[in-house]
């Protein structure tokens, strides 16, 4: 029997993507973590740009502030143009290791700390590295090296064709939902770019965020914050046991309705539990999708149970839809699966 997402442990509520005063965001550090506690939120990694600020003490028995940051590696200066672009949000195993590799100085250049940041900022390696787009799979490397998490960031947003996505290994997880993106009008749903790299044999999660930079007031339609997330299942509210569960894919990623529990036993069949949603559906490396619908289009279902031994080897995964159309997302298994 594999439990892929367990009815019993400890369960931390995360965004793994925001920004703050200290780059591009409108809120405090302060402020942001109110807004998150306040809304049932465990865990918040701010990460600025360019910019990895070590926020822990602001950490208290039931709120971790996650250390991150994001980086950018543009064609040309012209990020909002036409242009494709990276941006991958980093995560150091340890808390205080805020030490950037792949410093460029230049790059933080957002707000009225700029200045003070860069000059605050530790550097592995020589500062000045120059970031060209063909490089982002040396950069990639640099922090795995490390002791980094790395996370691909809004693709759609980013303008990434497969070339582009497909060029770079060594991604833990990829954005599959961006709130800000999609409060801003870009369509970043990314299940088909997940798709597409797990149908390479690449063993990569999915994460929801909300990449939020808070221009606009709680309750209007703009207000980019508490939209997209993950629950991560974690031994401790630590840096340390929130990277380790991170990296070993210990949670599902959000828009609002919640997984209870997916099991797979040793006949092959998958079982899962759900809040009330309108539909569960499996999506696998071949053309062979499942799902199950309430009995009438106006109710609601909160279990499943699908039979993998009629599924090619390669990898399953699930995606609830609620009844206004919120996703979340299970993390993929991989293999020959039971039973057959």
């Amino acid at each position: 029997m594999q439990e892929l997402i367990s009815e019993s442990g400890h369960f931390y509520k995360a965004n793994l993507h925001c920004h703050s005063t200290f780059s591009d965001g409108q809120k405090t550090p302060e402020e942001l973590k109110n807004i998150y506690r306040s809304a049932g939120y465990s865990i918040l990694a701010i990460s600025d740009h360019n910019v990895m600020v070590d926020h822990s003490d602001l950490n208290e028995e039931d709120f971790l502030l996650l250390t991150a940051s994001e980086i950018n590696i543009r064609t040309h200066m012209r990020q909002h143009g036409w242009n494709p672009c990276y941006h991958f949000n980093v995560f150091p195993r340890h808390a205080h290791n805020v030490a950037l590799p792949c410093f460029t100085p230049e790059e933080i250049c957002y707000g009225e700390r700029a200045d003070e940041l860069r000059a605050a900022q530790a550097y592995i390696g020589k500062p000045g590295y120059v970031r060209e787009y063909f490089k982002a799979n040396e950069m990639v490397k640099e922090f795995l090296d490390n002791g980094f998490l790395v996370m691909l960031n809004h693709p759609t947003w980013s303008f990434q064709t497969a070339e582009d996505f497909l060029a770079v290994d060594g991604f833990f997880a990829m954005e599959v939902y961006n709130h800000s993106c999609y409060v801003g009008g870009y369509p970043e749903f990314n299940d088909h770019i997940f798709d597409t790299i797990l149908r390479t044999g690449r063993h990569i999660y999915c994460t929801a965020t909300d990449d939020n930079h808070n221009e606009h007031e709680i309750g209007t339609a703009h207000f980019d914050s508490l939209g997209g997330f993950v629950v991560i299942q974690a031994k401790e509210l630590t840096q340390e046991a929130v990277t380790t569960a991170l990296e070993e894919g210990k949670f599902f990623a959000s828009r609002g309705p919640m997984f209870h529990s997916v099991v797979l036993d040793d006949a092959g069949l998958l079982h899962v539990k759900t809040d009330p949603v309108a539909r569960i559906a499996l999506t696998c490396g071949a053309r062979q999708a499942r799902i199950a619908y309430p009995m009438s289009t106006t109710g609601s279902l909160t279990e499943a149970v699908f039979d993998t031994n009629e599924l090619l080897p390669g990898y399953l995964r699930l995606t609830i839809t609620d009844a206004v159309g919120r996703q979340a997302w299970s993390q993929p298994l991989w293999g020959e699966f039971p039973g057959k």
